[in-house]
């Protein structure tokens, strides 16, 4: 624990908890034959060094093994759970390779597949345990009563195969082979075998490697004090593979409106390890016409569930385009402790993430709906200014006109009056249309004044304009003699216009009333 505290603190303080209670199972093989006695001072203060460091909660089987294997020895099998335990375990290490009860049979011979056949026991009624560690000392001579040594049969190698994949299937196993030399050179050949078709599987879950002990009591314990920091580095290794591997959940969901904004909605279980969920950049498939236009200068943390915005998608020319393809959204898992990850060799779970869409999307400067809308209104301007084009074409002077006398008595019955377009409306001395006045001294025009069609609110109005010679003049009740009179807006529809004779007499008033209708 001091090691991982060292190499990896944040890791270890984070998952401190679950290290203590991830249990190891170490199965140690040791080959106590005749010939193997002579390295009793070489293994057995080694193991008993490694016993006496091992945390508590791990448990241990030591297995003797010549002609037969000896499983369940009293005091090689225990459970370490305190310092009583480790000293029981090294005191019967102390005995390991002259135990009274080891026959001459039992030291004469090396029985390799008993040997295997008692480790998958073991492995088989520890099944609890989230690892195991299988080393092996021996110098993998198969050294068979009567025959010699004999290569495993391959009946052998496919029943201990089986076997071993079985119960090791889920759960971290490393096998140590420690070679120690035979008569003559190298190690037996049950070694290959093993190597090739016993514990052959070389997954993350299972490893299987091969060292030469060394007849150095020094070298061998820097061996096992590395080894004993390679199990505590995978213990650490295999807490996180659980939350790494099995409890991340992420499921992503998008929409694309008809302007391509993408809507995703995220849905994943944060953990321990992984609490935030960071967004990189959506972009389309190589080639493709279309891009995103996104924010990658920042990112956005999100927890749990929450819809977020993708990006935009677009395209090099303005219209409808259909979009049907995948987006590929670039996902991270950002933590405190990277660089212990990396050394660790833990690769999170996933970065990219695939969504296809498939609608079709509006290509603008502006918005869909704004463009509708400005559609809309243009169509409708257009239509206005048509209508008011229409409208000033067909607008004429039309009412009546009703004349008195000084006296306020009316001369004649009212004129009704209808002048065409772009006409004017005389009325006085030069009246038309019946408005002449016989010996009047003042002359009264109507005048259509146009209006602006593409100001289609404004409509047509009338200008009148009294005229006289001399001091003769027309005025109205401001005493102006020029004015505006129309059926809409602003202007009044009737006007009263008092006319003045060169002498400043009143001598008539002229009431024009213009028609509602066209």
């Amino acid at each position: 624990m001091e090691y991982l505290e060292k190499q990896f603190p944040k890791l270890t303080s984070l998952f401190r908890e679950e290290l203590e209670k991830t249990a190891t199972h170490y199965i140690i093989a040791v080959d106590v034959s005749g010939s193997m006695v002579k390295y009793n001072n070489l293994v057995t203060p080694m193991l008993q060094a490694f016993a006496m460091a091992l945390p508590d909660g791990e448990q241990v089987s030591v297995i003797p093994f010549g002609t037969d294997a000896k499983e369940n020895t009293p005091g090689l099998c225990n459970k370490m759970e305190s310092d009583a335990q480790r000293q029981i375990l090294c005191n019967a290490l102390s005995s390991l390779y002259i135990n009274e009860s080891y026959t001459p049979e039992f030291k004469r011979n090396t029985d390799i597949n008993k040997a295997v056949s008692a480790i998958n026991k073991a492995i088989l009624n520890n099944k609890n345990v989230d690892m195991n560690v299988v080393i092996i000392i021996t110098d993998f001579l198969n050294d068979l009563p009567g025959k010699g040594e004999v290569k495993l049969t391959k009946e052998n190698i496919e029943t201990l195969s089986n076997d071993f994949n079985n119960l090791t299937d889920k759960t971290y196993t490393r096998v140590v082979a420690m070679r120690l030399p035979k008569a003559g050179t190298g190690a037996g050949y049950s070694l290959d075998q093993l190597q090739e078709g016993v514990f052959n599987a070389q997954t993350p879950l299972r490893r299987f490697e091969s060292v030469d002990a060394i007849n150095d009591e020094a070298t061998i314990q820097i061996w096992f004090d590395q080894l004993t920091r390679d199990i505590m580095t995978e213990k650490l290794r295999g807490v996180i593979r659980l939350y790494n591997e099995r409890e991340i959940c992420p499921s992503l969901t998008a929409e694309t409106d008809i302007n391509g904004n993408v809507i995703a909605d995220f849905d994943w279980k944060p953990n321990k390890l992984y609490t935030t969920l960071q967004l990189g950049k959506t972009t389309t498939l190589p080639g493709s016409e279309f891009y995103v236009d996104c924010d990658t200068a920042s990112t956005i943390t999100i927890d749990g569930k929450l819809p977020v915005k993708l990006g935009q998608i677009k395209h090099g020319k303005w219209g409808f385009h259909n979009f049907d393809e995948d987006l590929n959204v670039n996902l991270e898992l950002p933590t405190d402790f990277d660089d212990e990850l990396q050394t660790l060799s833990i690769q999170k779970p996933f970065s990219d993430t695939a969504v296809h869409q498939n609608r079709w999307i509006w290509v603008f400067i502006l918005s869909f709906l704004t463009t509708c809308i400005l559609a809309a209104l243009l169509i409708i301007y257009i239509v206005a200014v048509l209508k008011a084009i229409n409208r000033n074409r067909r607008e004429r002077i039309k009412g009546r006109v009703l004349i008195t006398n000084e006296y306020g008595e009316a001369i004649g019955e009212p004129i009704k009056v209808s002048c065409p377009s772009g006409k004017s409306l005389n009325i006085g001395a030069s009246g038309t249309n019946g408005c002449n006045v016989p010996g009047a001294e003042w002359n009264i025009s109507l005048t259509k004044v146009k209006s602006n069609p593409f100001l289609f609110w404004t409509k047509p109005k009338f200008r009148w304009e009294g005229r006289g010679p001399g001091q003769s003049k027309v005025i109205n009740s401001r005493r102006n003699r020029s004015g505006y009179i129309g059926r809409y807006g602003t202007c009044s529809k009737q006007v009263n216009l008092d006319c003045y004779d060169s002498n400043g007499n009143h001598t008539n008033t002229v009431k024009i009333t213009l028609s509602s209708d066209n």
